[in-house]
């Protein structure tokens, strides 16, 4: 896997960087913009990150539910993001400001369930 840089990567834990510095020790290690990674926990990697989103992932603070290829403004088709479940709205990569992954999502939500006797509590979805 040859990662180059200013690509972006994904790790296993849903955390998505830029690398800065593909050889940063011992050629195990990439140095990104936040932190410092193992080569072998990155899962993708691109120079266009719409390629690195996921259905499930939040983007622009919408749902992603569908990846496709659209044509848009007559220019040739690129990959898309369909997100919004209620109203449907296309994202391409220029528009991409916000991203929060489906596992960083899942690792820090908090689920409020109610027990039998009518009191809620919060369980962390994992």
């Amino acid at each position: 896997m040859e990662i180059k840089e200013n690509e972006f990567i994904r790790t296993k834990t849903g955390k998505i960087d830029k690398v800065i510095n593909n050889n940063y020790y011992m050629s195990q290690y990439i140095e990104c913009e936040k932190r410092i990674v193992e080569k072998e926990n990155i899962v993708k990697h691109s120079f266009n990150i719409i390629d690195l989103i996921e259905l499930g992932d939040i983007v622009n603070g919408m749902k992603v539910n569908d990846i496709s290829k659209i044509q848009r403004f007559n220019k040739p088709i690129q990959k898309c993001l369909w997100a919004n479940i209620n109203d449907g709205y296309d994202i391409i990569n220029e528009e991409i400001k916000t991203i929060l992954t489906h596992e960083q999502y899942e690792k820090d939500c908090c689920v409020i369930k109610e027990k039998n006797d009518g009191r809620f509590f919060g369980e962390y979805y994992r």
